[in-house]
C-alpha cells in the first residue's frame, strides 16, 4: 500500500467519530473497574501478587540483637517442667535470663492469674518483675490482664494480640500482613504492644525516642525512619480495619534466630554474655500449643516468631533506615488504571487481526505483574488486577465495537460491489478498505483506471423479431455470460445500459505504480478478446435456434478519473467520473465502418486509445488506426485495433 493510502487507512481508522466512541470506550471501562475496586472485588487477586512478591524479596542479612528463649515441645514432656510454666519456675527463668544484662525481656507469656492457681509461687514472680525493670509483660486489648503487680505501670506491660487478619481479603484461611504499633483500649487508655515496646526500651538506650511529626498526624519518627499509619484503603485494602496504629509487615527477618530452649536456661546452658544487650522474647514455640500464625511466607508461623520479626523491622528501620513500603495515592492509582484502560482500548480498535491482537493482548497482561515486581523492589505497592482487568474490558469493548463497525462497512462494501466483482476482489477491496472508507462512505479519490465499454452490432435487428419475453430472456443470457468474463478478468461491472457494458479496471483499491496500471490495461483487452471468444460460442448456439449472428466492438481507455459514491446515506452508489469514460464509449461507438466486427476472427472489434497502447508494450499485436477526432474531445485521439495476444 501507498503512503498515501496508509495515511487514509490511519485517518479512516481514528476518524473524528471514532475516536468520540474510543473515549466513550475508556470511560466505561474505567467507572466500571474502578466501580469493581472499590467494592473489593479486586482484593483476593491483588493479594496474590502482594503475597508473591513478599516471598521474592531479599531478607535482612542479620536478625541481631534478638535472642529467642522458647518453651520447645521438649521442655512441656520435660518431667521437670510442667504447662503453664508455673510461676516459681518463671521466677527462676526471668532471674537467670536478667542476670546477663539483656537490654530488655519481652515476656510473652500471660500471667493474669497464678499457676498453679493456689498461688505458692506468685509472691516470688512479684518479686522478679517488680525487680526488672526491663521486664515487659504481656495482656491483650480484648480482655485478658497483665499482671496485677504491673497493671498500674504502663511503661512495663504491652498487647500482645497485635496482628490483625485480613479476614476482607480472604477466600481460605486469612493472613497476617499487618501489626499494631500501639491502640487504644476500651478504657481509653493508649498501650504499646509488644515488639513497639520492646523496640522502644533497646532504641532508648542508643538515644532515639519517638518524635510526632505536628505537621502530619498520621506519622512519627523514630531514629531514620518515618512511621505512617496505615489507613483504611492503602495500597489494594478496601476499608480495611485500620483501628490503632498499623503498619505494613515486610517479613524481611530472617528466619534464623538466635534460639534457646527453657530447659538451656534453667540449666545454664546459655553461654554467659549471650543476652548482654540484647532483646530476649520468651514464648512459647510447640506444635502442641495453639499459637500458629498465617503469613505471606509461611502457614505455621508461632507467635513469638512473627513478634520478633516485627522488632526486627522496626530496629532495622530506624537505625538502617529501611524504606518502608509505599502505596501510590488514589489519584495516581486511578491513573495508572485508566492508563491500562486506554490501552486496551487502543489495541483493540486498533489491532484487527486475532492473530495479533491475542499476542498484543498477552505481552501487555503479562507485563503487568514484572511491572508490579519492578515497584515493589523499589518500595512502591501498585495495583496489578485492576489494571489488567481495566485492560481487558476497554479491548474487549472496543473490539466488540470495532466489530461492529467493520459489520457496517462490509455491508456497505458488499452493497456497492458484490454484484459487480468477483469473490477474490471482494475479498481485495475488504482488505484494503481504510484505503478508500471514510465513515461509511467510500472516500472520494483520484484514480488511474482502464475503461471498458461494449455493445452489440445488430442488437436493434434482432429487438425487432422478438417478443419482449424472449428477448429479455436472450439478452440475460449475453449480459450474465459477458458478466462472468469480466469477474474472471478482474475487473468490476459498473453498469449494462441496455446491450452496453461499462467494465472499470483498476478500481475501487488504488492502483499508484505503473505495473499495475500495466496490468489493468492487460486484463481489459484480454477481458474483451476473452468476451469476444465467448460471444462465438453463444452465436453458434443461438443459430441453432433461428437466431440472427451478432458481433461486438469494443472501446477501451487509460486515464484519470474521480471515483466515489454518489446519493444518499439510503440509497447510494459507486460511481467514476472523467473524461476516461466517454472517450472510451467514443470509440466503441466510433465510425462503424471500420474494421467490421463481422469480419474479424471472434467477431468484435477492439480499439483502444494512445495512453492504454503505451501500457500494453507489445503483449498484443495491434495496428494504428490513426489521429481521429472523437466527438467531445477537443483534440485528436490516437487510436489502435487490437488483433490479438502477441
Amino acid at each position: 500500500m501507498s503512503a498515501e493510502s496508509s495515511t487514509s487507512s490511519r485517518i479512516s481508522r481514528w476518524h473524528p467519530s471514532s475516536q468520540v466512541t474510543v473515549a466513550l470506550i475508556v470511560l466505561v471501562a474505567f467507572a466500571c473497574t474502578l466501580t469493581l475496586r472499590y467494592l473489593g472485588a479486586f482484593q483476593f487477586l491483588e493479594f496474590h501478587f502482594y503475597d508473591f512478591y513478599i516471598r521474592q524479596q531479599a531478607r535482612a542479612a542479620s536478625s541481631e540483637p534478638l535472642v529467642l528463649v522458647e518453651m520447645v515441645e521438649s521442655d512441656i514432656q520435660s518431667p521437670s517442667l510442667d504447662y503453664p510454666l508455673p510461676d516459681e519456675k518463671l521466677a527462676d527463668l526471668l532471674s537467670l535470663l536478667e542476670a546477663d544484662a539483656p537490654a530488655v525481656i519481652g515476656l510473652d507469656i500471660w500471667r493474669d492469674l497464678p499457676v498453679p492457681k493456689s498461688g505458692g509461687g506468685l509472691p516470688r514472680l512479684n518479686q522478679v518483675l517488680q525487680a526488672g525493670s526491663n521486664i515487659v509483660a504481656i495482656f491483650t486489648l480484648s480482655g485478658i490482664k497483665p499482671p496485677a503487680v504491673l497493671s498500674s505501670n504502663p511503661e512495663r506491660i504491652a498487647f500482645n494480640d497485635n496482628f490483625p487478619v485480613d479476614v476482607e481479603v480472604a477466600h481460605t484461611i486469612p493472613k497476617v500482613r499487618r501489626s499494631l504499633l500501639f491502640a487504644d483500649s476500651s478504657e481509653g487508655d493508649t498501650y504499646d504492644s509488644l515488639p513497639f515496646r520492646t523496640a522502644l526500651i533497646y532504641l532508648e538506650r542508643k538515644g532515639i525516642t519517638p518524635e510526632f511529626d505536628p505537621e502530619d498526624s498520621r506519622s512519627f519518627r523514630l531514629g531514620k525512619a518515618r512511621f505512617r499509619r496505615l489507613q483504611a484503603d492503602d495500597g489494594m485494602y478496601v476499608r480495611a480495619d485500620a483501628r490503632g496504629w498499623q503498619m505494613l509487615l515486610d517479613f524481611k527477618c530472617p528466619d534464623k534466630f538466635t534460639r534457646f530452649s527453657v530447659t538451656d536456661a534453667l540449666s545454664g546452658r546459655i553461654p554467659p554474655g549471650a543476652l548482654r544487650d540484647k532483646i530476649v522474647l520468651v514464648g512459647i514455640n510447640a506444635p502442641s500449643v495453639e499459637d500458629a500464625r498465617v503469613t505471606p511466607i509461611n502457614r505455621t508461623h508461632r507467635g513469638i516468631e512473627v513478634q520478633a520479626m516485627t522488632v526486627n523491622q522496626l530496629l532495622r528501620k530506624a537505625l538502617d533506615g529501611d524504606r518502608a513500603l509505599q502505596p501510590w495515592s488514589d489519584w495516581v492509582e486511578d491513573g495508572w488504571i485508566l492508563f491500562w484502560c486506554l490501552a486496551g482500548a487502543l489495541i483493540g480498535n486498533g489491532v484487527r487481526s486475532p492473530w495479533r491482537i491475542a499476542p498484543a493482548t498477552s505481552a501487555c497482561l503479562a507485563s503487568l505483574p514484572g511491572i508490579g515486581w519492578i515497584a515493589f523492589a523499589a518500595g512502591w505497592w501498585i495495583p496489578v488486577v485492576a489494571p489488567a482487568a481495566a485492560f481487558v474490558g476497554g479491548s474487549v469493548l472496543a473490539v466488540s465495537y470495532a466489530s461492529s463497525r467493520e459489520r457496517k462497512m462490509r455491508s456497505v462494501l458488499m452493497k456497492l460491489y458484490s454484484r459487480h466483482v468477483s469473490k477474490e476482489i471482494a475479498e481485495e477491496i475488504w482488505a484494503n478498505r481504510d484505503s478508500f472508507l471514510e465513515g461509511h462512505r467510500p472516500l472520494a479519490q483520484k484514480l488511474t483506471v482502464t475503461v471498458l465499454f461494449t455493445d452489440l452490432k445488430g442488437f436493434s435487428t434482432i429487438s425487432e423479431k422478438m417478443e419482449p419475453g424472449p428477448l429479455y430472456e436472450w439478452l440475460n443470457g449475453y449480459l450474465g455470460a459477458m458478466a462472468k468474463v469480466i469477474q474472471s478478468h478482474g475487473g468490476v461491472l459498473k453498469q449494462f445500459t441496455g446491450d452496453g457494458i461499462l467494465a472499470l479496471f483498476g478500481v475501487p483499491v488504488p492502483h499508484t505504480v505503473r505495473e499495475q496500471q500495466a496490468d489493468d490495461a492487460a486484463a481489459a483487452v484480454r477481458c474483451a478478446l476473452a468476451m469476444g471468444q465467448q460471444l462465438l460460442g453463444l452465436v453458434r448456439d443461438w443459430q441453432q435456434t433461428g437466431l440472427p449472428p451478432v458481433s461486438m466492438r469494443a472501446g477501451i481507455y487509460t486515464g484519470d478519473v474521480a471515483a466515489g459514491s454518489i446519493g444518499s446515506d439510503e440509497r447510494f452508489e459507486y460511481a467514476v467520473v472523467g473524461d476516461v469514460v466517454n472517450t472510451a464509449a467514443r470509440l466503441e461507438s466510433y465510425d462503424k465502418s471500420i474494421a467490421d466486427p463481422d469480419l474479424e476472427p471472434l467477431r468484435i472489434r477492439i480499439l483502444i486509445g494512445a495512453p492504454t497502447h503505451d501500457l500494453l508494450d507489445s503483449a498484443f499485436r495491434t495496428k494504428e488506426i490513426g489521429l481521429l477526432e472523437v466527438k467531445g474531445k477537443v483534440n485528436k485521439v490516437s487510436v489502435f485495433q487490437v488483433l490479438g495476444e502477441s
